[in-house]
């Protein structure tokens, strides 16, 4: 839990660790059949200080889930635990339990690689159209910073247009407005070109709902594979961590996880 809450707040902390509950231990053996060595202890759940957003309080018993509770928050609060719900397929439940959520996991399949290394456009399109595999390629205009003529490294993005599914853009840029999680990463595991996937489904709208519709889903399991092996194919060039949609770390594991076509 200390993990997700640092994605998103730089500060958070445990002002109190939990303690799960032990069973009483007994000697084994003939002789000190029913001598406790140590007395059974209960849980005893810990306070997670999120920063100044507030506290969560957990992990209660239940035998499905671990329960956290925010016994102090403010909207940020409320929104990253809806952001850890959609990460670990959880849900969030009000307090009076008059509602509850189940976020979509899969809501936003946008990926960013942060990188130290810059790619031009010509060496970044051939190396990631074979993951784009029966899609349209073409240039995106992107402004350059202040409208100069910059000879540095020039920001870049390409759009795959399928004929059912939408369309999936690729761009770089450089970005000084990371994730709050890369600062508690090594400074050498990530940089500042920003190396962004997204998808627009043919129905942009459906982004924006907890159930969107069968066709939605069926585009969105088409694409994902391809995201993941553009985004794959790229952390092999140049190096760096990526990010999910909502501010998590995306492991090298679960990079291939989402590459693989699931039926």
């Amino acid at each position: 839990m200390l993990a997700l809450a640092g994605a998103w707040f730089a500060g958070a902390s445990w002002e109190a660790a939990p303690v799960a509950s032990a069973p009483a231990t007994r000697m084994a053996g003939a002789r000190f059949r029913g001598v406790v060595v140590q007395e059974a202890s209960a849980a005893t759940l810990g306070r997670l200080r999120l920063g100044d957003a507030g506290v969560l309080v957990g992990p209660a018993p239940s035998p499905d889930h671990d329960v956290y509770g925010l016994a102090e928050g403010s909207d940020p609060a409320v929104g990253w635990m809806t952001a850890a719900a959609r990460r670990t397929g959880g849900l969030v439940v009000a307090p009076d339990r008059s509602r509850s959520l189940v976020p979509d996991r899969h809501a936003d399949v946008s990926l960013t690689l942060w990188s130290a290394q810059p790619m031009a456009a010509v060496d970044a399109v051939p190396l990631v159209r074979p993951a784009l595999a029966g899609a349209r390629v073409g240039p995106v205009d992107l402004p350059r910073p202040n409208g100069t003529a910059d000879t540095g490294p020039q920001p870049f993005g390409v759009t795959a247009m399928f004929d059912y599914d939408g369309a999936v853009t690729l761009t770089m840029r450089r970005q000084t407005d990371g994730p709050v999680v890369l600062g508690s990463l090594d400074w050498r595991e990530h940089g500042p070109w920003a190396y962004r996937v997204v998808w627009e489904p043919l129905e942009p709208g459906e982004l924006e709902t907890e159930t969107p519709s069968p066709l939605h889903v069926i585009a969105r399991d088409r694409v994902m594979p391809s995201m993941a092996r553009v985004i794959a194919a790229l952390w092999r060039a140049v190096g760096g961590t990526v990010v999910d949609a909502g501010g998590f770390v995306v492991t090298p594991d679960e990079l291939r996880e989402r590459a693989t076509p699931h039926r």
